[in-house]
């Protein structure tokens, strides 16, 4: 018999998130997604890991699927597609440089601040 619960079990977790960050995290997997269904639709024989691609697809259908339904249940595929896309924006919006940069003035910005 099939395993009635193909997820492993997991709990749903609910999805508290502000409607700014929805329309942003929407968004974002919907750009991701139709990248990835544009690379496996042009390109299928130059591709290495086609597989790879497809559940990469899937997992950012059931990401906005569980943007509109306020719940997901978590897996590994979830957790790589969402952790790569961080790190792809925090890479192109040189994320490390901004922090030491804000860290740096509000660090000199609270010292000036002391002589008050």
């Amino acid at each position: 018999m099939a395993d009635e619960n193909p997820t492993g079990h997991s709990a749903a977790v609910a999805l508290d998130i502000p409607d700014d960050q929805v329309r942003f995290l929407s968004g974002i997997f919907r750009s991701a997604c139709a990248a990835l269904r544009d690379e496996l639709r042009e390109y299928p024989e130059q591709l290495k890991e086609p597989a790879r691609l497809r559940r990469e697809e899937a997992a950012y259908g059931r990401l906005l699927a569980a943007l509109d339904e306020c719940a997901i249940v978590p897996d590994a595929d979830l957790r790589v597609v969402v952790g790569d896309l961080a790190q792809i924006i925090d890479n192109d919006n040189e994320y490390s440089r901004v922090v030491a940069e804000h860290e740096a003035l509000h660090g000199l910005l609270a010292k000036l601040g002391e002589g008050r």
